[in-house]
């Protein structure tokens, strides 16, 4: 086995430590998936109001990428893909939000640092950034 040191944003699921990153192959896929930039796709994650489906459906893809990279380098540890109802056994009301947070943390992490001094785009509002974008839990 080759030595490997999981990326990511670490987050526990069933009992089992898994990574968030957003890789080029998986941000591929969920442009394609869903016909639009990732940033869009993941303002709806955090916007969304209803039923936690999108969000599901990306945790899916990150797993499933984890599972594929790990098993293409030879890591010591294997995991199995999942399905969607997999995944929806794994995020329930009592994680949810720690769920939603890894996910746009493990976002955050995988792109670069843009200074602004040297970002061209973000005089002209071409740059846009998830910090806006406010995650609350609901009060209990």
């Amino acid at each position: 086995m080759g030595i490997f040191k999981p990326r990511g944003v670490a987050i526990v699921l069933n009992g089992e430590e898994r990574h968030f990153l957003f890789t080029l192959n998986m941000i591929d896929q969920i442009e394609e998936k869903y016909d639009k930039p990732l940033m869009e796709v993941l303002e709806d994650v955090a916007n969304d109001t209803g039923n936690g489906h999108l969000m599901r459906d990306i945790v899916v893809i990150l797993l499933n990428d984890e599972a594929e990279r790990n098993k293409r380098m030879k890591a010591s540890v294997e995991y199995s893909t999942v399905t969607e109802a997999d995944v929806g056994d794994m995020i329930g009301l009592d994680n949810y939000y720690e769920v939603m947070k890894a996910l746009l943390k493990a976002y955050g992490i995988s792109m670069p640092e843009v200074d602004e001094d040297e970002d061209p785009n973000q005089k002209s509002g071409q740059m846009k950034s998830l910090s806006l974008i406010h995650i609350s839990e609901p009060t209990r």
